[in-house]
């Protein structure tokens, strides 16, 4: 069996394990399911070449809509972790606000989304019931059976596609297509590191550069989602003055993220999809010869 696709296999079985643990279902697993989903759906994409149209697209439709199911959770829990980010950085500049009230919706946010969890058993079923119909399809002959060329050709194909969804985030600078590179860098550093290859120079530099170019553009979103999130008329209790100053320190850390993002995107991108591919892969151990 190839590596991608033994990865496929133990992240989905990863993230059945988590959340069909006793309820209620702790933080900690819902964060290590979201993510064992992202290595399963970079995994995928090693794949998807020598797979049928068909298959990789229900697939990939079972792995994605199990992860919204998870969402919740992970949109009300970064929205704590960015404001309380943000408040370290600059505690000085929100020195005599009252941030009691935010904090306290925050939290409730939070608060619901755990319940979510709880309440939904139904939706809780069918999210298990779709992850162990894709686990049983990475178990069939035509899908455990791809050879190391599909690999090949999805790895250049994540990086082509890191490479084109960056020169979009250059050019345009929106929310939306800054997210979009975040999941292709995400889809990249899963698929490379689930490849396991040896930690050699060129390797070293593409997981580094990876991660911290994936945690920059994570950072940028997580604050645009807080300056949406605290833009609403929910948030009405909430001191005008604090939210306008909060929405002008979430633009400055945003602008200098985003620097911080294109200067690493540079030197990630630098290579041809080919020669990027052909680095990964000649520094993957060949399986071991089966003894006679």
């Amino acid at each position: 069996m190839n590596p991608a696709c033994k990865l496929l296999q133990l992240a989905i079985g990863e993230a059945i394990k988590q959340i069909n643990a006793p309820s209620p279902i702790s933080d900690e697993a819902i964060h290590d399911a979201r993510k064992a989903l992202k290595k399963a759906r970079a995994a995928l994409r090693l794949l998807q070449d020598g797979m049928n149209k068909t298959t990789y697209r229900l697939e990939n439709s079972r792995l994605r809509d199990a992860g919204r199911f998870l969402s919740p959770f992970r949109d009300a829990k970064s929205l704590i972790d960015a404001f309380d980010s943000l408040h370290e950085r600059y505690k000085d500049e929100l020195q005599g606000f009252e941030l009691g009230p935010l904090v306290k919706i925050l939290h409730a946010n939070l608060t619901k989304a755990r319940r979510h969890f709880s309440r939904t058993p139904t939706e809780l079923e069918k999210c298990i019931r779709l992850l162990r119909g894709s686990l049983a399809m990475s178990k069939k002959e035509d899908v455990a059976s791809i050879n190391s060329e599909a690999i090949d050709t999805g790895l250049r194909d994540i990086f082509l596609k890191g490479c084109k969804a960056s020169a979009e985030a250059d050019t345009a600078r929106t929310p939306e297509a800054l997210h979009e590179w975040r999941k292709q860098v995400k889809y990249l550093l899963n698929a490379v590191e689930g490849l396991h290859p040896s930690t050699k120079e060129d390797v070293a530099h593409i997981l580094k550069w990876s991660e911290d170019l994936a945690d920059s553009l994570g950072d940028d979103h997580d604050l645009t989602m807080l300056s949406q999130e605290t833009a609403r008329g929910a948030y009405a209790p909430v001191d005008a003055d604090m939210i306008k100053t909060l929405h002008a320190l979430i633009e400055r850390r945003r602008a200098k993220l985003q620097k911080r993002a294109f200067s690493i995107g540079k030197k990630l991108y630098d290579k041809k999809p080919k020669q990027f591919a052909r680095s990964v892969l000649a520094c993957i151990s060949p399986a071991p010869a089966s003894s006679p």
